[in-house]
């Protein structure tokens, strides 16, 4: 039995994804052949922002969602009261006692990051009682997302979010299966096949696109390397990024990234990208394990 529900398991979680890997090699155009299959559904952005990398030992402090027809990828938001999802999360007792009894700068630095504890007339107005509790708003949550038609999920390296959602849901016993809903992941789209397409026309002379590969190339410590990160795509395309980590800050962002990518990626639909994705794909399906946060 626990080998049937295993293979259950991998297959559930291979189809959630849309760009899965055995679609890392597929051209551009193969790839709106293939997103014309999600064309009249509902697309969620979403955004997480938490305490840790880890939802056993971490809860969330923030959720941001903005729905969206494609609208042949120009992504037409829904009618505002019904299409957007946004809540600031109470620090349950144990995360504050955590906090509250640590003298690590680290153990703080989330809550920084997100300014989560920043005072804001907006936020006491709607919250004159004092802000939701986790389980409130992920109740909440999973309500707004059955409220969507057909939903696809997207986020930027969603299986951060996706995971860290559902351990939490699952933690309250909130019956939800993220992973029921078809997953689009961003970072996947920048690096096969946004960053292949830049890398291929700058070698073809592009100005404009040696200009956003310059943009995007960062210095590691294993040397020059170009960024899948949502923050500097975006500013490539001058889509702004102050507000950076507030959640709902960030699923705006990611659709002006998400609708920039696209228009490239349409605009330049015949170009073979298989030099650099070939090399990506490859790279990605060697990557046994694990994701990072820092890719946001």
């Amino acid at each position: 039995m626990k080998l049937l529900f295993e293979n259950w398991r991998k297959y559930v979680l291979k189809e959630a994804y849309i760009l899965d890997d055995d679609f890392f090699d597929a051209s551009i155009q193969q790839l709106f052949d293939k997103l014309k299959d999600f064309g009249d559904n509902t697309w969620i952005f979403f955004d997480t922002e938490t305490t840790g990398f880890e939802p056993e030992s971490a809860q969330l402090t923030e959720i941001g969602a903005i729905s969206a027809k494609p609208d042949n990828w120009q992504f037409t938001e829904v009618e505002a009261e019904q299409g957007i999802f946004y809540d600031k999360i109470r620090l349950n007792p144990e995360t504050l006692a955590g906090f509250e009894a640590s003298d690590d700068p680290n153990i703080k630095y989330p809550l920084e990051l997100t300014r989560y504890g920043m005072p804001s007339d907006e936020y006491r107005e709607k919250y004159p009682k004092g802000m939701p509790n986790e389980e409130g708003i992920l109740r909440q949550f999973v309500s707004y997302l059955e409220s969507q038609p057909n939903p696809v999920l997207v986020a930027q390296n969603a299986e951060f979010d996706v995971n860290f959602i559902q351990k939490r849901a699952d933690l309250y016993n909130i019956p939800v299966d993220m992973r029921a809903y078809p997953i689009f992941d961003t970072m996947m789209l920048i690096k096969l096949w946004h960053n292949s397409l830049i890398k291929t026309l700058a070698d073809n002379g592009d100005e404009r696109a040696q200009t956003i590969l310059q943009a995007l190339t960062m210095t590691g410590k294993f040397g020059d390397y170009v960024s899948a990160s949502m923050g500097p795509v975006s500013k490539a395309y001058e889509i702004s990024t102050d507000d950076w980590h507030n959640a709902l800050a960030d699923v705006k962002m990611m659709m002006g990234m998400t609708k920039a990518i696209f228009m490239a990626l349409q605009a330049s639909s015949d170009v073979d990208i298989s030099k650099y994705q070939g090399r990506t794909a490859w790279g990605l399906r060697k990557k046994k394990q694990g994701y990072h946060r820092s890719d946001k």
